[in-house]
């Protein structure tokens, strides 16, 4: 009777816990706090049981200091070699690093995938097309050294991107003169991109875009994903928060349109009930992480094919 008293105490606090940081959510609003944020999840994942997964931190892809990334890997090897993610962060093109997204590379690897959770240049130093080089070069080394990644299929890898992480996904996807041959992208997962329709750096976009994509409206079409479709089809996964901001809820409808009217059927879509922008992802590994088994569903329907 007491176990059961017990369990039942710890359910009831479980509960109220989640409704609390639900309500602190609510309560934020469409704010972008990336501190108020990550101090309210990153303990949550921190505290999580991690030891299934064996960590190697700082490989590099590349020369830069930003051409870096972090593996994550099952401790015990799976049956059969996995899908491997490679996970883009967000940070509006100039901030962002891998070390805020451990939670990513532990939660799919809990789950038997191989993540790869990377860093790439930033602006202004580094402009257009960076991000989408980076993320080429990411893919040549993993193609290149399937041996360092035993526990992955390499023949099956896919793409997670946030915010801009998720522009360097787009860009890559479906501008086919970055991508590399035998490139193995089974997928692409776009979570509240940030710019797929050029068209906003025209109106009031965040300064910090600029610093990626210039000042130059002439070139603003050419630059835009949405003008690129044509090509190799690789499946998506389109998300947005509840709480993102407009554009971000506007560029994932822009996308989702502009992929129904090349396909004539709508792409997987989530909206990311309960969660704001920053949250939408900072909230795998905690226990509460509906949209990460969303991910692994798409990841697992496309691998099968």
């Amino acid at each position: 009777m007491r176990i059961f008293a017990i369990l039942i105490a710890v359910l009831i606090f479980s509960t109220a816990h989640g409704q609390t940081v639900t309500q602190q959510i609510r309560s934020d609003g469409k704010t972008i706090d990336v501190g108020k944020s990550l101090s309210r999840w990153e303990p949550k994942w921190k505290a999580a049981d991690n030891s299934a997964v064996k960590v190697t931190h700082d490989l590099k892809y590349g020369p830069d200091a930003k051409q870096g990334f972090d593996l994550y890997e099952p401790q015990k090897a799976p049956e059969t070699p996995s899908p491997i993610l490679v996970f883009l962060h967000g940070g509006s093109f100039v901030a962002g690093d891998k070390a805020m997204y451990a939670n990513v590379g532990y939660h799919f690897a809990k789950h038997g995938i191989t993540s790869v959770i990377m860093t790439y240049r930033l602006a202004p130093e580094f402009k257009w097309p960076s991000g989408t080089l980076d993320l080429a070069l990411q893919i040549k080394w993993l193609r290149d050294n399937a041996d360092r990644v035993p526990n992955g299929d390499t023949s099956k890898i896919f793409l997670f991107g946030h915010s801009a992480g998720a522009q360097h996904v787009a860009s890559y996807i479906f501008e086919e003169e970055y991508q590399i041959e035998n490139d193995g992208v089974a997928g692409a997962i776009l979570a509240s991109g940030s710019v797929y329709d050029t068209d906003i750096l025209n109106h009031d976009a965040d300064p910090q875009y600029y610093d990626y994509f210039g000042r130059d409206n002439k070139l603003y079409p050419v630059r835009s994903v949405l003008h690129k479709l044509e090509g190799r089809k690789i499946p998506v996964f389109v998300s947005s928060a509840e709480y993102d901001k407009d554009n971000f809820q506007y560029q994932a409808s822009r996308m989702i349109d502009a992929l129904y009217r090349r396909d004539g059927e709508m792409p997987m879509i989530k909206q990311v009930m309960d969660h704001n922008h920053l949250s939408e992802v900072f909230h795998f590994n905690t226990g509460a992480s509906l949209f990460a088994y969303d991910i692994l569903s798409f990841m697992r329907s496309k691998s099968e094919k």
